[in-house]
């Protein structure tokens, strides 16, 4: 070879490396983790923030698919049909969904090919999702904040005496039936009187309710609405109508964050975290028909604010919101 091809051939290549270096190298691609069906009632609520955060401490890396119902059976039914394919392509590792009528849908169209866990479940016997709390079968377990309604009642008797309860319950949601039941079951027991209020979603009878307690037609010492996703989603417009006039004392923190007195329950919190550690150990092999369904520690849980308002004193130990 010349010498000048030789020089050539060099300032060639020199010229070349400035263009190879500004190249850029191929991106890594991000892995994706195990995929998570979200099966939502009424959308992202404080529970599934407090999953998902648990699954971040947890350095647990998922993919989340989210569908909701909006509080309609028929929608929520349509939804899983839609992910009917992404089910039958074994993209879910597992399921987590948010109360009972959203579980019975998610079982129903699942058919047990994909674990589920439930979150914000009263009566996950009652309302057949399981078996049993211990052996839950089903290719499904979850989370309970089932506090009986006799332990709910022993603390609220604590907190505020109750001669007059005004029960206020969703007709067509099997919890909230079930808990109406026990609450006058509660109620004979202790020589309660009970008047109990049935609403719905879509009509108007929750606001017919709320008219009659502010013209006084309906009065008490205290209302209590018990664990309910509608009643849950309407529970600061319940405070902000009648929240002056009568103490107002719910089946879950919810209720509380939204203004009312009190509730002896699980907080979202600990409901969410629970619901994320079983999720783990279901992605780590162990089948859900098989993992005990957990109540978490259930928390007087007290709104400063209302607390203030109706002149009720604070106990030591409370879960205190402003």
């Amino acid at each position: 070879m010349g010498v000048a091809l030789s020089r050539r051939l060099a300032l060639m290549a020199t010229l070349a490396l400035p263009l190879a270096m500004s190249v850029p190298a191929p991106k890594a691609v991000a892995q994706e983790g195990p995929g998570v069906l979200m099966v939502l009632w009424r959308g992202i609520t404080e529970p599934e923030q407090a999953f998902k955060k648990r699954l971040e401490e947890k350095g647990v890396k998922v993919t989340y698919k989210e569908i909701t119902g909006d509080q309609d059976r028929a929608k929520m039914a349509e939804a899983m049909r839609n992910v009917e394919p992404d089910i039958a392509a074994g993209k879910f590792k597992v399921a987590y969904s948010f109360g009972s009528t959203a579980t019975q849908v998610a079982q129903s169209v699942i058919a047990e090919r994909v674990p589920i866990v439930f979150n914000i479940v009263f009566d996950p016997v009652g309302v057949k999702l399981v078996d049993s709390l211990q052996k839950p079968g089903k290719n499904t377990t979850g989370v309970t904040n089932g506090v009986t309604i006799d332990a709910q009642f022993d603390a609220f008797q604590k907190l505020t005496p109750i001669k007059k309860l005004v029960v206020l319950f969703n007709a067509r949601e099997p919890n909230s039936n079930i808990i109406e039941k026990e609450v006058t079951t509660w109620a004979a027991k202790n020589k309660v009187e009970v008047v109990s209020h049935r609403v719905a979603p879509g009509d108007t009878s929750l606001d017919t309710f709320l008219a009659d307690v502010k013209d006084g037609k309906i009065a008490g010492d205290a209302l209590y609405a018990g664990a309910d996703s509608f009643l849950g989603s309407k529970a600061a417009d319940i405070q902000a109508a009648v929240g002056d006039k009568i103490k107002l004392l719910g089946g879950t923190q919810t209720f509380v964050l939204r203004g009312w007195l009190a509730a002896f329950t699980p907080t979202v919190q600990d409901m969410g975290a629970t619901a994320a550690d079983q999720v783990v150990r279901v992605l780590n092999g162990e089948k859900a028909g098989d993992l005990p369904v957990i109540l978490p520690t259930p928390k007087m849980i007290v709104s400063q604010a209302a607390a203030d308002k109706h002149g009720v004193k604070v106990p030591a130990g409370a879960v205190v919101e402003k």
